[in-house]
């Protein structure tokens, strides 16, 4: 720890969030020249159950591998991947002092349409990065959107990131299994079929956006045990109206949030197209992030 508070300065703040993680906040204050005064965040990633270091080490280089090739406004910086303790390894990332999408939902209840708007742009800048090269994120949710100070949202918490394809060879490849937060989980992903692991992505930020307006989720999983889904998957069927979203969703947003939310992934429109609609070329994102 020592060469790492050498490198990257004094610590000031630490949370265990989770059985996956712990967040260290460090401070690097230099008033020599060049001054630096600059935060960092180490993630120590904790081994998952029953895990073997080899496959630990590997998985953890693995997602430092894909972060910190990405290089994006919409995508937190990843610096480097330092041992700390006994055999764990840790990623110093960029500081977001904004805190996080979910954390402001708590505190806020729910967001204006405005300010919804704006952080869904930006997330589906993001995503549209992503999948250009190559990269499904597969764990989209509230708690992986950080904020800056100036309100610039950056997608973080590549756990399960996957390349889907595989420039050199030209070869594209299909997801099996689920992955990542269960209210944000598309419904194939319950299915024993392949699938396009771009959509699931597509799916998630459709769920964040309602969560954004509303405050809430409204099913617990995208299954047929889940009453609240299965409303939902009948009213699509049978083309009626879904009251939760034409309450907060109107024209084209309408139109849009319905197609990612298509039970069928094929049914779902690319990030890209998302991002050239009518709706999203129509919203004022934060200049800072223009």
């Amino acid at each position: 720890m020592t060469v790492i508070k050498d490198k990257y300065g004094q610590i000031r703040y630490y949370a265990d969030l989770s059985d996956k993680n712990m967040f260290i906040l460090l401070h690097k204050n230099e008033k020599h020249c060049p001054r630096i005064n600059r935060y960092y965040v180490l993630k120590v990633c904790w081994p998952r159950p029953q895990e073997s270091n080899q496959h630990y080490l590997r998985r953890i280089q693995s997602e430092f591998s894909v972060a910190s090739s990405l290089h994006h406004d919409n995508i937190v910086d990843t610096f480097e991947v330092l041992p700390i303790g006994h055999d764990h390894r840790c990623l110093c990332m960029e500081y977001c002092a904004g805190g996080d999408i979910h954390s402001l939902i708590v505190a806020a209840g729910k967001l204006q349409k405005e300010e919804a708007d704006c952080f869904f742009k930006q997330l589906i800048h993001g995503v549209t990065y992503l999948h250009e090269e190559g990269i499904s994120h597969r764990d989209l949710k509230p708690e992986n959107l950080l904020l800056t100070r100036d309100g610039c949202l950056k997608i973080c918490g590549f756990d399960y990131v996957e390349r889907f394809y595989d420039d050199q060879e030209n070869k594209f490849y299909m997801s099996t299994g689920y992955c990542g937060s269960t209210p944000y989980i598309s419904p194939e992903q319950y299915l024993n079929t392949e699938f396009d692991p771009r959509r699931v992505d597509i799916w998630a930020a459709a769920i964040i956006y309602i969560v954004m307006r509303t405050g809430r989720n409204r099913w617990n999983a995208a299954t047929n045990e889940d009453e609240y889904f299965k409303d939902y998957m009948n009213e699509r069927t049978f083309g009626r109206r879904t009251s939760f979203l034409e309450d907060i969703c109107y024209g084209h947003s309408l139109s849009i949030i319905y197609a990612m939310l298509s039970i069928s992934p094929e049914g779902r429109p690319a990030a890209s197209a998302i991002l050239t609609s009518y709706w999203l070329r129509e919203i004022q994102s934060c200049k800072v992030c223009q």
